[in-house]
């Protein structure tokens, strides 16, 4: 008998899939979740009799069998967590569950899947979920074809208009499907099954579809080999008189208590004696269930925990080996080689990246290469306090940090009240990439406007009769600023282009502010000026605008005010008269 299929359940945040897995476990763990999403990577085994159980009626309409042992769902709280179920040149998965709610369609954590699902060359199925939500839609039948023949036409019309417009979502990114159905060949189209995971539509019929492509199409997949246990890392976790822990997926190989475990770190690979190999029981989840039995052997595809002497270093989505004393060197190169799969090219300056698990950290540092993001250091962990150091010594947009689900530490945390760093946290990659983007463009925004006030600014100014304060040493002299913006600092000439001195202070009913603008009447103390020698009252003056000031005003010409523009260009005629060559400075 083949092994039975690994299956991970993805889609956007309340889609749906732990109810859709409760539904079939008839379990609640969805009620203890924090919000009712899926927390931590889950695995439930769901033997031969609940498949057949669950399918009654469909096998016995159907005429057939149900040749596999059973299904082996993985529940998936993000879909980077797919990718730390994986293996050398792909994922561990058989098939993907992608599940879509029929009301929303395609959402940014569904193309992440989709794109996730693509890149790992995991054949899948649509679990087009809440079918039971489409207005007047009512069944008694957990099968969805004849619930649906029971619908009146216009709940017909509009489930299949929900089905169309989504096949259209679909095709947008390269995918061609059909409701399942209607499929006529399943290696070429996507099957979409839509179900309700609160009334249990369409599951039978969606284990059904499973079932028939891991039957028909993955059978050499399901080979059981002899050897080398092959597993990935789950999570990591310390029990109480067990020490590290660590829950494994065993794809492929067979693994037995006398072996020694090889597994993949930070640091490169290491070995360990096995102390007890424990099983969950069946229709319980891995991280639920806390009554394991210990067992001498475990065949895939299976989830375990493996409880080892010390398993220093041990981090989530690292690949992990058992294996006899005459295969130990063989496992090690394999996991080397995965390891080495997993190394990212990094630069002397950029962002830092953390991430749960080394299948996160994989999909996120791809989604960061497509964004062209420069990163100094790509680690799994939580933030600690040299990822703040490292990052404070960066320019400022790569002052930030990505944290992945993962936390930061006390240590950290104290750091970070310099308030120097950005840390962008999250369990979900698009809201990282997207927050650090719109971080990023109000830093130059910031650094831009910045920039604007440390020049001099194009304006127009008249000194206003009969509100000299001081004629010279330095001239005060009461002032409307006809057009533009005064900046503390500006020189100011005459129209003609005959310098007159250097604004040394404004000021607005006593008090010193750093710029006036248009319409204002400040005092303004004018060093180099004597008024009835270089100046008047009534006079009009324009600031003088250098070289340098020049190219940064061109250069942040947008941020400039029509007022300001119209003066500066007023300015630039003045100035080439007076030397043409001005501008090169």
């Amino acid at each position: 008998m083949p092994r039975q299929p690994i299956l991970s359940v993805l889609g956007h945040v309340n889609a749906g899939k732990t109810s859709f897995l409760d539904a079939i476990r008839e379990s609640r763990i969805t009620e203890g979740e924090a919000g009712q999403i899926t927390q931590m990577i889950g695995a439930t085994e769901v033997p031969l009799e609940t498949l057949e159980d669950v399918c009654g009626g469909l096998l016995n309409q159907l005429d057939t069998e149900i040749e596999i042992p059973g299904i082996m769902f993985i529940d998936t709280p993000g879909h980077a967590a797919f990718s730390s179920l994986r293996k050398r040149g792909g994922s561990i998965s058989d098939i993907g569950i992608l599940m879509i709610d029929i009301q929303e369609g395609i959402q940014p954590q569904t193309e992440e899947a989709i794109d996730i699902l693509k890149n790992s060359g995991t054949p899948f199925i649509v679990a087009l979920n809440k079918v039971d939500t489409v207005n007047g839609w009512n069944t008694d039948s957990d099968l969805f074809t004849e619930g649906m023949r029971e619908q009146q036409d216009h709940v017909q019309q509009q489930v299949d208009q929900r089905i169309y417009e989504i096949m259209g979502e679909l095709n947008d990114h390269g995918i061609v499907s059909d409701r399942f159905d209607r499929v006529d060949n399943f290696q070429e189209k996507v099957a979409i099954v839509p179900i309700s995971a609160e009334t249990h539509v369409g599951i039978p019929e969606l284990l059904m579809v499973v079932t028939g492509l891991s039957q028909n199409y993955l059978s050499d997949e399901l080979d059981i080999h002899e050897g080398i246990g092959k597993g990935t890392v789950l999570e990591v976790s310390k029990e109480k008189g067990m020490g590290t822990t660590a829950d494994v997926i065993l794809y492929d190989g067979i693994m037995e208590s006398d072996d020694t475990v090889v597994y993949g770190t930070s640091d490169g690979v290491k070995e360990t004696e096995i102390r007890a190999l424990l099983e969950p029981r069946p229709l319980t989840e891995i991280r639920e269930d806390k009554h394991y039995s210990e067992t001498d052997k475990v065949e895939p595809a299976a989830g375990v925990k493996i409880s080892a002497k010390d398993f220093e270093g041990i981090i989530s989505g690292a690949p992990i080996r058992t294996a006899s004393e005459g295969k130990i060197e063989e496992a090690r190169e394999e996991v080397e080689d995965e390891l080495e799969s997993l190394s990212y090219e990094t630069s002397t300056h950029g962002i830092v990246v953390k991430a749960d698990s080394l299948g996160s950290l994989e999909a996120l540092m791809t989604e960061i290469e497509d964004k062209d993001i420069q990163v100094q250091k790509a680690e799994v962990g939580p933030v600690n306090k040299s990822d703040i150091v490292k990052a404070e010594d960066e320019e400022s947009e790569h002052r930030a940090i990505f944290a992945f689900n993962v936390g930061v530490t006390d240590q950290a945390q104290e750091a970070l009240e310099k308030d120097k760093v950005k840390v962008f946290q999250s369990k979900v990659i698009y809201e990282i990439l997207d927050g650090y983007t719109e971080w990023k463009q109000d830093l130059k925004e910031k650094e831009r406007k910045e920039k604007l006030e440390s020049v001099s600014r194009p304006a127009r100014i008249r000194l206003m009769p009969d509100h000299v304060f001081r004629s010279s040493t330095p001239a005060v002299v009461g002032c409307e600023i006809v057009n533009g913006v005064l900046t503390s600092g500006s020189k100011l000439m005459t129209p003609e282009g005959d310098v007159i001195g250097s604004v040394k202070s404004i000021q607005e009913q006593n008090e010193s502010i750093d710029q006036a603008s248009k319409g204002d009447e400040v005092a303004v103390s004018i060093s180099g000026a004597t008024v009835g020698r270089n100046v008047d009252e009534g006079d009009i003056l324009v600031t003088d605008i250098n070289s340098d000031d020049y190219r940064v005003l061109q250069e942040l010409e947008d941020l400039l005010s029509s007022g300001e523009k119209s003066v500066l260009d007023e300015i630039v005629e003045v100035k080439d008269r007076k030397n043409p060559h001005w501008k090169l400075g």
